[in-house]
């Protein structure tokens, strides 16, 4: 996006989303500088001509290279009992194709993760699209779960409340497809969408839904217009790649100690988050939300039971993508 609004190839309303952005985020502006100063050098660097004989040159090496590697005929193999290659060429070969395969795998995965990660972007992007519309048309609240019990993860006697259910709305409401709930880079995604009617109130299944939502157990709206969210828009974390740390119905209080952070959707490198600003940036690390607060945890809690609620209004506090109650493992 970034290089096409410096080749002066985007719409009016990209060109004012990269302009909003390079006045709030520093690395973005830095990136911009980056590719002003790789674009400078290029414009540097003139187009060599071609002799006037290099054709004629080009077409005569290729004529003798064609006589040289012309196929032999059956009379040149005919008694000679040897192999058409020697063992120290083929073993030549081998080699070749070991250290292309060892240049071209790695490029290869990291080309497809880079991939997935774009179209992941391009996923939470279009939720905090949907969002929005749902924010305009609700009195700038986002969607909430409207449970009574406040209970995410299971416990003795009870079934969690599954804070997906929020984001549901969205999907009910038509304001964003079902698709972009899953990430690609999720191995537990379904891969496939399912169909909705008008008895569903959330995601049949963990498989259909990818990323985690800000906490929205209750009655409690939260509200884009708030006088203590609006100036931190930009760093307040409502929804990312699903949470690393409350997996499969239960509290992982070891991935607390790990370092980074990260959620399991892109083999821990790093996540894509959405802010309240409808900005979507790529992160590594949890603590990427208002003032460096951990997205994943409650600002000073340690330990979780399943009842736990944001510390503040700027506490980002992501909950598993789902808990429906037929796939908890207790």
């Amino acid at each position: 996006m970034l290089i096409d609004y410096l080749l002066g190839r985007c719409d009016q309303a990209t060109r004012r989303q990269v302009e909003l952005r390079l006045e709030e985020d520093p690395e973005f502006r830095a990136l911009r500088g980056d590719l002003e100063n790789a674009f400078d050098a290029l414009k540097l660097l003139g187009w060599p001509e071609a002799p006037e004989e290099q054709a004629d040159r080009t077409l005569a090496r290729i004529a003798s290279a064609g006589q040289s590697t012309a196929a032999p005929t059956p009379h040149q193999f005919a008694g000679t009992g040897r192999p058409t290659f020697s063992l120290r060429e083929l073993a030549a070969i081998a080699a070749a194709a070991i250290i292309m395969a060892m240049l071209f795998v790695p490029w290869a995965r990291q080309a497809r993760n880079r991939a997935f990660q774009g179209k992941c972007a391009a996923n939470v992007g279009q939720i905090g699209t949907g969002m929005k519309n749902y924010a305009l048309d609700n009195q700038d609240s986002l969607p909430l779960s409207h449970a009574s019990k406040a209970a995410w993860l299971p416990g003795l006697g009870r079934n969690p409340v599954s804070n997906s259910a929020g984001l549901f709305q969205l999907v009910s409401g038509y304001y964003a497809p079902v698709g972009v709930f899953q990430c690609a880079a999720d191995d537990d995604a379904a891969g496939e969408v399912f169909t909705v009617n008008y008895e569903m109130t959330d995601f049949p299944a963990a498989k259909y839904i990818s990323y985690s939502y800000q906490h929205a157990l209750g009655t409690k709206l939260l509200s884009r217009a708030s006088s203590i969210l609006l100036p931190v828009a930009g760093e307040m974390a409502v929804l990312s790649d699903k949470t690393p740390v409350f997996e499969n119905g239960r509290f992982h209080a070891e991935v607390i100690s790990s370092s980074p952070i990260s959620s399991r959707n892109h083999g821990r490198s790093g996540h894509n988050v959405l802010y309240l600003d409808w900005g979507v940036r790529w992160r590594q690390g949890a603590r990427v939300g208002v003032n460096g607060d951990n997205i994943f945890l409650v600002q000073g809690e340690e330990e979780y039971d399943g009842t736990e609620t944001p510390a503040n209004a700027t506490d980002s506090f992501l909950l598993p993508a789902w808990s429906g109650k037929n796939e908890i493992q207790k």
